[in-house]
């Protein structure tokens, strides 16, 4: 009988202990977590290693010349190429497009007075160096009789994506710290990432204070900066 009290007691107590062990884990596990929201930054200074020069080729000439026309731009363009190829380009960095023919009219009773002629061209390389000095110095093409109606360089990345990896990381990282800070001024700690959520990237001529919603892509300049902010969730304990 005795033996049977015992078992029942620690039955008993058991039951209280383990119901008191639920209660306090169903309290926990009802309390709201804390987290603390912050916006990481991260921006990095590269210089471009492919150059893009568009080029465009034109002629004029009258009603009756239109084949003289042709043969001019076909001269302009052979001429050209050839001018490239001497200073390195290879071949396979240029792209010659199709001839676009646009007739003139005259501002009496807009009759055919004459053609447009033009060829557009671009040369894609990376050797941006030789390209950019090329396009900067057209008094070579102008002593060989070759005119450029337009002449425009854009600057590219070939290891953006790459690039783009290493800054979300960083932006992270900074989110981390500003985080730490935060939380040590209220007595907290961070722990886990709850959430994280990357902006647009913003590439833009350095000091730029261009800012778009959809991101910046400047292909003007063969130096950019390169930024992004990363917003972040962390728990606290």
């Amino acid at each position: 009988m005795r033996n049977r009290l015992l078992a029942v007691s620690i039955l008993g107590i058991s039951f209280i202990i383990g119901s008191i062990l639920f209660g306090l884990f169903f309290y926990e596990s009802r309390q709201p977590q804390k987290t603390i929201r912050v916006v990481g930054l991260a921006t990095r200074r590269f210089d471009s290693d492919i150059i893009k020069w568009r080029v465009t080729l034109a002629r004029s000439v009258g009603q009756t010349e239109l084949k003289k026309g042709y043969g001019e731009i076909e001269s302009d363009r052979n001429g050209f190429v050839a001018f490239l190829k001497a200073h390195g380009i290879d071949t396979g960095d240029i792209t010659i497009q199709p001839v676009n023919t646009n007739p003139v009219y005259s501002q009496n009773g807009g009759l055919v007075s004459g053609y447009s002629i033009q060829q557009n061209l671009f040369i894609l390389s990376d050797d941006v160096g030789t390209v950019e000095k090329l396009a900067l110095e057209p008094s070579t093409l102008v002593d060989k009789g070759i005119f450029l109606q337009s002449s425009n360089l854009e600057y590219y990345y070939s290891k953006l994506d790459m690039l783009k990896r290493s800054l979300l990381a960083a932006a992270t990282g900074d989110a981390k710290k500003r985080a730490a800070e935060i939380a040590k001024s209220t007595g907290d700690r961070i722990a886990k990432i709850a959430s994280a959520h990357s902006g647009v990237f913003q590439i833009t001529e350095p000091y730029s204070t261009e800012v778009m919603d959809y991101g910046v892509y400047n292909t003007a300049g063969r130096t950019k900066d390169i930024t992004v902010t990363v917003n972040v969730v962390f728990n606290l304990h």
